[in-house]
Order: C-alpha cells, then sequence, then structure tokens
C-alpha cells in the first residue's frame, strides 16, 4: 500500500484532520499532495508525523489489518463510536477494514443502533457467534468481541457463557484489568438481559458479583447499574429512579441504554 494512502487511513482512525496531524510539520497543501499520491514524504517527516501523533511506527510499517493503529485503539474506536451512535465513524472504520470480521461486527452494530437487528442476515449471525465459539481462549480480544456481539444470543445460550466468566474472576485467576473491565461490562449487559426476561435468581446473582469487583472509579458505573437493577427487583421504584437520575446527571445515559 502506498505511503500516501496508508497515512489518510490511519488519520481517519484516529479521527484527525490533516491540519491536526501534520500541526506545525507541513502545510496542508503538502499534506494533501502525499495523501493523495502526487508528492512523495521524507522519511525523517514521516516518522516525526508519526511520533506527534503517538502512532506506532513499527505498527505503521507492519502491513496488517489495522493501518498502523493498534489493535486496542482500533477497538476502542469502535467501542466509542458504538456508544456515541456515531454511524458515520462506524462506517469509515469499515471501509478502511480488510478485516471481514471487523466489518461484519460492524455491520451488526449499526442494524442494531438503527433498531433492525431483528433484520440482520441469520447466516451473518452465525457467522459473528462462530468467531468466539472457535477461540481457544478467552483473551481480551475475544471478551471485547462477545461484548459487542452479546445480543445476538439467545437467553439459554447465554448462561453457561456468563457462569464460567463469572467464575473466572471469583476463583482469582490470574486476570489483567482490561480483561476484568471487559468482563464487567458484559456482566451489566446480562444483568440487563436477565431482568427482562425475568429471571430474578440470574439477575441477583449478577449483582452479587458486581459487589466483589474493585471499589475503583473504572468499575463505579457498573456498580452503579448494579444498584438500579437491585432497586427495581426489590420493587423500590422511587430508589430505582434517583440512581437513574445519577446516570444522567454523569452523563452515561447512552451507555446505560445501550448496555
Amino acid at each position: 500500500m502506498k505511503i500516501g494512502r496508508k497515512l489518510q487511513q490511519v488519520r481517519n482512525l484516529h479521527g484527525l484532520t490533516q491540519e491536526q496531524m501534520i500541526a506545525g510539520i507541513l502545510s496542508k497543501s503538502q499534506y494533501w499532495r502525499i495523501e493523495k499520491g502526487s508528492d512523495t514524504i521524507r522519511a525523517s517527516i514521516l516518522i516525526k508525523i508519526l511520533n506527534q501523533n503517538k502512532i506506532s511506527v513499527l505498527n505503521f510499517f507492519n502491513d496488517n489489518d489495522y493501518l498502523g493503529v493498534k489493535k486496542r485503539e482500533l477497538q476502542d474506536a469502535i467501542t466509542d463510536a458504538y456508544f456515541a451512535q456515531d454511524y458515520k465513524k462506524l462506517e469509515e472504520i469499515k471501509q478502511q477494514s480488510t478485516n471481514s470480521q471487523i466489518k461484519s461486527l460492524i455491520d451488526w452494530l449499526l442494524f442494531e443502533l438503527k433498531g433492525e437487528s431483528q433484520n440482520f442476515p441469520d447466516e451473518e449471525k452465525r457467522k459473528l457467534m462462530y468467531n468466539v465459539w472457535k477461540a481457544e481462549k478467552w483473551n481480551d480480544d475475544i471478551l471485547w468481541f462477545f461484548f459487542h456481539i452479546l445480543y445476538l444470543y439467545n437467553y439459554s445460550n447465554l448462561e453457561g457463557i456468563i457462569n464460567v466468566l463469572i467464575s473466572k474472576v471469583i476463583k482469582n485467576e490470574k486476570i489483567e484489568e482490561r480483561e476484568l473491565q471487559l468482563i464487567s461490562s458484559i456482566a451489566v449487559r446480562y444483568l440487563n438481559i436477565c431482568y427482562e426476561q425475568g429471571s430474578k435468581y440470574e439477575a441477583k446473582k449478577v449483582i452479587r458479583f458486581l459487589r466483589k469487583i474493585p471499589e475503583t472509579v473504572e468499575f463505579g458505573l457498573d456498580k452503579l447499574i448494579a444498584n438500579y437493577y437491585e432497586a427495581l427487583l426489590n420493587k423500590k421504584k422511587a430508589e430505582a429512579e434517583d440512581i437513574l437520575d445519577l446516570i444522567k446527571a454523569c452523563g452515561y445515559e447512552e451507555y446505560f441504554r445501550l448496555c
């Protein structure tokens, strides 16, 4: 792939304008010609641009699907766009990617956000779920993927999976912070499903789990949502409404709605 094209794709994935990308290094007209392939760029200038924007030089020249963007950065970009309901950003990331799994996942997210999940092709659903089932290990990549396709599963198929993940944490198995954050987020989504299904026992089990995770700011919202559902289960409507008002006041209404 030509350097100019790759620069453009990496810039878009990082959500940068041309001016932001080359601030203080090149003129916009020079950079525009580079991206279009009508002008070349010296290696020293390229490295300076990449370093300024905290883009790994090694990853940039590694001809992988992420086009110079670390895998986690791409995942975070997709998740952020999803919760912001930024259809345009999701479409941009989809167009930039050559990974069929990522493209299919984004298709699902767009269907879901538009309220058209029932129209998502069954064959594509099976492919997405197969990507999880074929995994040899539930690392953070698989957990992230599973979080985003959770609503593809029937409730009856989720209980065993969630119990395994919760058990992994409760048994104090060695687990990285990002994995724990993802499992916590998955638990919150499952809690919503349990409540909608009227499964009080499963819901309370998830709430107990969420109470056991660390009392840190990273898990504060998940714990707050657990308190909300507990109030609903205990028919404490006023308390539930107060918690919901707090969630909204903190600016997490869309996150809560999509969880």
